[in-house]
């Protein structure tokens, strides 16, 4: 493969930066990868072959390096606002060059700005708003006259305080159905004109408990069921209700765009077994059941709660500051 070709397999043009490149390239495996699709037929592997074939052609090339933070100019960021959001949020990108280790990141922006998948990693927007919980700790904390920079007050309470501050701002900054048709391309339209999507999901389970032995019972095909939610997890069990554990999905955004269309009823699903392996070497024994996920979408969510999601909001961080003040 040469590099014109590589150009045209990823639709890169001339000058783009390895940013660009990148983002392009995940957006076409997040739409043509096998298992966004369903199917594995030879045309579709070769197709994914070649677009990472590209990918590491043209990331060996000398392009265009992404402009420093300092030199990019925050208010070019562009993107849905919700401008009755609680908070700002920082807006992060990874620095285009190849480094060793974690990948640099770098603020692009901050602002009221929702969750684009096509623009911001889903990794560093989970870390926007871990920052952003934290600030808002740190504003009451400052209010109060206890923040430190070295020890902010590192308690049990303090830490399920900001993990309820990060669940809530996801509800915010993430529009499920709208993230959804980003990130996730159909397998099919049915007869009503509803989308049909199938993801990859999977059921672990291990020791010689209950659920061990209810994962090792199923076979290939066998329907499984949804049992209950808990927070961004679903609970599954089998035909005859004995419970499997949580479905776990390869793609974290998922959670929190699949579960809260489910709670409110504006999907089905379909779950069936794909293939059950056993690991009975060592201790504990282990198994996992991969999982094919079909999500039909029934109807359009409800409309905007972020007035009732700042109340909760509001009156959290009243309780955390009135626990500062009786210490």
């Amino acid at each position: 493969m040469n590099l014109e070709e590589a150009m045209e397999i990823l639709d890169v043009v001339q000058g783009e930066d390895k940013a660009k490149i990148r983002k392009k390239y995940r957006s076409l495996m997040r739409r043509y990868h096998p298992d966004a699709l369903g199917s594995d037929r030879p045309e579709q592997i070769r197709r994914v072959q070649q677009m990472n074939e590209a990918y590491h052609l043209l990331m060996k090339q000398e392009v265009p390096i992404l402009r420093s933070a300092r030199k990019r100019r925050k208010w070019e960021w562009t993107g849905t606002v919700n401008a009755d959001a609680f908070c700002e949020r920082n807006v992060y990108l990874h620095y285009s060059m190849d480094v060793e280790g974690e990948p640099l990141y770098y603020q692009a922006a901050r602002g009221k700005y929702m969750w684009d998948p096509e623009e911001e990693e889903f990794s560093l927007f989970l870390i926007s708003l871990r920052h952003a919980a934290k600030e808002l700790l740190e504003q009451v904390e400052r209010r109060q006259g206890t923040f430190r920079e070295e020890d902010t007050l590192q308690s049990d309470h303090r830490f399920q305080v900001q993990a309820k501050l990060f669940h809530l701002l996801t509800r915010q900054f993430i529009d499920p159905l709208a993230a959804l048709r980003k990130a996730a391309k159909p397998k099919m339209i049915d007869s009503e004109g509803r989308a049909v999507y199938q993801f990859r999901a999977w059921v672990g389970a291990e020791g010689s408990g209950e659920a061990f032995r209810a994962t090792g019972e199923l076979k290939k095909g066998a329907p499984i069921y949804p049992k209950a939610f808990q927070g961004h997890r679903i609970l599954v069990k089998n035909r005859e209700g004995k419970v499997l554990g949580h479905l776990s999905f390869d793609e974290d955004y998922l959670y929190f765009c699949l579960i809260p269309l489910l709670k409110e009823k504006c999907a089905k699903v379909r779950m069936h077994v794909r293939d059950v392996k056993e690991n009975r070497r060592g201790w504990p024994h282990k198994a996992k059941v991969d999982v094919d996920f079909y999500f039909r979408l029934e109807q359009e969510p409800p409309k905007d709660r972020t007035g009732d999601l700042n109340e909760e909001i509001r009156e959290l961080l009243l309780a955390y500051e009135t626990k500062l003040m009786q210490r």
